[in-house]
């Protein structure tokens, strides 16, 4: 990649990924940072803990990918209905996933 420093931007360290400024130690520093200065709402954490939940389910193979429910698209991705059932997913393509929210936004509205 043209541009890109192989050295941390902050440490001067070796980084093992190209794409980024920081090295992995800086990074991790970065984001303690950050998240003290930008603490998660009761109801983001929530959120984020039943995504993470669905991953790790994903990732172990027990729970299984599925074409757009909207399309058939085999590249999708997880929507959750109910945040209280975090295994309880709707699988549509990023198209249709972004349709899905725009219309709950404009209902909101």
């Amino acid at each position: 990649m043209v541009g890109r420093k192989s050295t941390c931007c902050r440490c001067g360290k070796l980084k093992e990924r190209i794409e980024r400024s920081y090295c992995r130690g800086c990074d991790a520093m970065f984001v303690r940072q950050w998240r003290k200065r930008h603490p998660l709402t009761p109801e983001q954490r929530w959120k984020n803990n039943a995504r993470a939940f669905a991953r790790n389910y994903w990732l172990r193979g027990k729970l299984r990918q599925k074409p757009c429910r909207h399309c058939g698209d085999a590249r999708s991705e997880r929507h959750h209905t109910d945040y209280a059932r975090p295994l309880f997913v709707i699988w549509l393509c990023r198209p249709c996933h972004l349709r899905l929210h725009a219309a709950k936004r404009k209902r909101q509205r």
